[in-house]
């Protein structure tokens, strides 16, 4: 790490443990650290860090991050209230569900807008796509996508996302978690909310960020703050953890974060692979970067003994076309009666995507563009992660 990128996981560990700067360290890039702030949704984290030494700042990072701070600050007021009034619908609706990771962990922050959230992710059993939709149309929202994995839906004046979750994963992520409702018990004083053990819930944030590594090129330094705080708040045991780490397949994962986790805040001295991840971290943004992401893909799919040629990429691609079976009976569950119709329904996909997410043809053409030595870096990183776990 450089001296800024330095500060910057300084000044985010200071703030998470509710504590404030001191001292303003010379020579910083303050282009850069704005930006590392933005990237990494930390603005309100840093700004309420720098509360008392904002005269020793240059007025235009100050004035820029309070800017961005105060955007944070309204969009999590409106989630807290859209998120109760979206709750209380399903309760009402005897809609069986669970909140996911923000609304559990912003808690454990010293402030709630700390932890900025886009959209609000919920698991829900629905039964019925249709009806679903129309009784959570009738509190205001509006139908944004459903697709294979959610119903994503908003509140079109306050643009309050929600994501609900058809399924808690896919891919291998499944065969451990299933559903995502089968470790999970009624919630005290409620009818149709579950809730996880803190156990079980460290899992699922430990796991998104596998799969978000894994699926999206990377994570930015809120995957690890939230881990850090969940360890540091939660009293876990140990034992089961550890058992359920390695059942899921997420223990190399888990060993790796935890000692970039050491090493940002805990002063731990770290190796050259924690090194090389904090500085991958870094680079990273919470919101996925499209190229890495093809990268990413590719490095999934080509093991770190093959050579990256042409052919590498149109294997890549080829899967994005055609998707496994397993992939197909999610998105057209007629398939799980009649399988040998699959290759009639990949034309009925194809029309689908094209008018619901013209974006894809993007991806595929990342995927074309993506480099080789980017890619070999990549692979890198995900065996010793071991993302080919997720």
């Amino acid at each position: 790490m450089d001296n800024t990128e330095k500060v910057f996981v300084e000044w985010v560990k200071l703030a998470v443990s509710g504590k404030t700067v001191d001292s303003v360290p010379s020579q910083l890039d303050y282009q850069k650290l704005y930006n590392l702030c933005v990237a990494h949704s930390m603005t309100v984290a840093v700004f309420r860090s720098l509360i008392g030494v904002k005269e020793k700042l240059p007025l235009k990072f100050y004035t820029a991050l309070k800017k961005s701070a105060e955007r944070h600050l309204a969009v999590d007021v409106r989630q807290n209230y859209g998120d109760e009034e979206v709750l209380k619908a399903l309760e009402e609706n005897c809609i069986k569900h669970i909140p996911l990771k923000g609304y559990e962990l912003k808690k454990l922050y010293p402030t709630t807008d700390m932890r900025f959230v886009s959209d609000c992710d919920i698991l829900v059993e629905i039964k019925d796509v249709k009806k679903f939709i129309s009784i959570m149309q009738k509190i205001g929202l509006k139908l944004v996508r459903d697709d294979v994995h959610h119903v994503i839906m908003a509140f079109p004046e306050s643009k309050t996302i929600y994501e609900f979750h058809k399924t808690l994963f896919v891919g291998k992520l499944d065969e451990y978690f299933g559903k995502g409702f089968e470790k999970a018990k009624l919630k005290d004083g409620y009818s149709y909310r579950y809730e996880y053990s803190k156990e079980d819930f460290y899992l699922t944030v430990l796991a998104h960020s596998a799969y978000h590594f894994g699926h999206s090129a990377g994570v930015g330094i809120r995957h690890l703050t939230d881990l850090y705080l969940m360890l540091k708040n939660y009293d876990l045991d140990k034992t089961y953890l550890n058992t359920e780490l390695e059942k899921s397949g997420l223990k190399q994962f888990d060993n790796e974060f935890i000692k970039l986790i050491d090493y940002w805040f805990n002063d731990a001295n770290p190796d050259e692979f924690t090194s090389k991840l904090s500085g991958y971290v870094l680079e990273s943004t919470v919101l996925e970067n499209r190229q890495k992401q093809a990268e990413s893909e590719i490095a999934g799919q080509t093991k770190s003994t093959e050579v990256l040629t042409n052919k590498s990429k149109r294997k890549t691609i080829l899967k994005r076309i055609f998707p496994d079976r397993k992939f197909m009976q999610v998105a057209f569950p007629v398939l799980k009666k009649v399988g040998w119709l699959t290759p009639l329904f990949y034309p009925i996909r194809w029309i689908k995507v094209l008018f619901t997410r013209p974006k894809a043809l993007k991806k595929l053409k990342n995927i074309s563009n993506a480099e080789t030595e980017s890619i070999k870096e990549l692979q890198i990183i995900r065996e010793k992660l071991g993302l080919q776990n997720v």
